[in-house]
């Protein structure tokens, strides 16, 4: 048998349903063509051996939510994150406007990241705090969520916002307005962010990611970058926006031996807890006339759905509030029989608070949950002003979903969350918030092999490709992940400080520490 290379000496985990002791792999073409324990066989005719000095080996990870474009942005745009109060956000925006060389007519200045809710300053951003940095260029500051931003006199002017949103700022639908006279970026600014995010990605052992909302001329440098064997990552595309949707009105499966696939679409029924804008049952704790609200009208939104399924693309929604995924699933279970729902795989993104009265229609319509482990340990510090004490029990039911037999896939949110997938395992098995000392809805822990699910044959059925990668068997896709230590042998806390030392997407070594 010939074969390109034979990884040996590793410490091999297969898949969460496979406890066989595995130390070497083979791979021909970028598949795995044989693999087992002790000495390889003799027979294998091999170009090249590598040692891997018995490391653990996981199946290359899977991110089910990501956003590429606003990860590699992070290279050109102002990180405002660790602003702690208007004086601090002012000074850092003051100090990139003067780095910037463009004319005052062409300037956009644009940062990412705020999140005042950990601000102990109680001084709200406003327009007015913005001009005090200039209002003579346009200033745009995008909330940590990514679901509501803050611009200054200039842009309500430009948009003509100043009557009705005064203290400018905006969320969801309305940022809208903003981003339609944004500065287009050009393909070669596109092709660095998306290049940065690819590094980004394979540092941390991700060999696939789901990236949510992709428009039509990203979707199209990562075409050409693929095409001239440039991005060694494989992506999932769910598209948003009507430019996408002209651009690839038909599913485009395993493309680029099976690096890029375009057969989602992305909808947001609602919005984010931080800003607000996630539809509840009930009112919001610290605002008690408002609970959010749907984001589309009933009969606008059905005629998209029937058009993606008429066209055979999986539909994946955004439904962050526990009124939001109910609502949607009754609907569509007044709209189509169960048998034809099942086979779509139909996705809720986040669910990060949940209506238990939602856990039937999900079994009975075959949907599947795609849920962030991560975003209920940032946002601990807040919830319970959201949300109030004795809802917090709602609040991302990982292990409830997961003994109901609710299939259940592992994200990031890259760039609103970090994207180290131990991170996001040691959430769902811990979680427990790195600032506070109290461990957070304990009942919902998930164990290791739950966990390592999602980011693997979780991540994998999510996007129809389980037969194809999420676990180490004959006749699958070679990637995986080379570990620095053993994480079966420690305490998950630890987790956060394991180092990937190889990251290998068919068969190719991509990254080595």
């Amino acid at each position: 048998m010939r074969v390109d290379t034979l990884f040996y000496n590793g410490n091999f985990f297969i898949s969460p349903f496979d406890k066989r002791k595995i130390n070497w792999l083979a791979v021909y073409e970028g598949w795995i063509c044989d693999l087992g324990s002790g000495t390889p066989p003799r027979h294998l005719l091999v170009k090249q051996k590598i040692n891997l000095e018995n490391r653990r080996v996981v199946p290359g990870w899977i991110d089910a939510h990501m956003h590429l474009m606003l990860l590699g942005q992070q290279k050109f745009e102002i990180d405002v994150s660790q602003c702690h109060s208007t004086y601090e956000l002012q000074h850092v925006l003051k100090k990139a406007l003067s780095r910037k060389k463009e004319t005052v007519r062409e300037m956009w200045l644009e940062a990412y990241g705020l999140n005042p809710e950990r601000w102990k300053d109680s001084h709200p951003v406003t327009a007015q705090i913005l001009d005090s940095v200039s209002s003579n260029v346009a200033i745009l500051v995008r909330r940590n969520d990514e679901h509501a931003l803050w611009v200054n006199s200039f842009l309500l002017n430009q948009t003509r916002l100043q009557q009705s949103h005064p203290i400018g700022y905006l969320v969801d639908k309305n940022m809208d307005m903003i981003f339609r006279i944004r500065p287009p970026q050009s393909p070669q600014k596109i092709e660095e962010a998306l290049l940065y995010a690819l590094q980004a990605c394979v540092r941390e052992g991700i060999t696939s990611v789901h990236d949510m909302s992709m428009q039509r001329l990203p979707l199209e440098v990562l075409a050409d970058l693929m095409r001239a064997k440039k991005y060694d990552l494989r992506v999932y595309c769910a598209l948003f926006g009507e430019e996408a949707l002209e651009t690839f009105s038909v599913p485009q499966t395993n493309l680029f031996h099976y690096h890029l696939t375009i057969r989602a679409q992305k909808l947001f029924i609602d919005g984010a807890l931080g800003s607000r804008g996630a539809w509840l049952s009930r009112p919001y704790d610290d605002m008690p006339q408002w609970a959010g609200r749907c984001l589309w009208q009933e009969k606008e939104l059905f005629k998209y759905v029937h058009r993606a399924f008429q066209k055979r693309f999986q539909l994946i929604f955004h439904t962050l509030g526990d009124q939001a995924s109910l609502w949607l699933l009754q609907t569509l279970a007044l709209k189509y029989k169960p048998e034809e729902l099942r086979d779509k795989r139909i996705r809720l993104e986040h669910v990060e608070v949940l209506n238990r009265d939602a856990l039937s229609l999900m079994k009975q319509l075959g949907v599947i949950v795609s849920m962030q482990p991560w975003h209920a340990l940032s946002d601990s510090s807040w919830l319970e002003s959201r949300l109030g004490r004795e809802r917090l029990y709602q609040v991302s039911r990982l292990k409830e979903l997961v003994s109901q037999g609710i299939p259940v896939c592992g994200g990031s949110d890259a760039p609103i969350e970090p994207h180290q997938p131990l991170w996001g395992i040691y959430a769902a098995i811990m979680r427990k918030p790195l600032k506070h000392h109290a461990p957070f809805l304990l009942d919902q822990r998930l164990s290791i092999r739950e966990a390592l699910y999602m980011y693997t044959l979780g991540g994998a059925y999510a996007e129809f490709s389980e037969n194809v990668k999420g676990s180490l068997e004959r006749g699958k896709l070679a990637d995986f992940v080379v570990l620095s230590d053993d994480i079966f042998n420690m305490h998950p806390k630890e987790f956060l400080n394991v180092k990937v030392a190889m990251t290998v997407i068919g068969g190719k070594i991509v990254y080595a520490l």
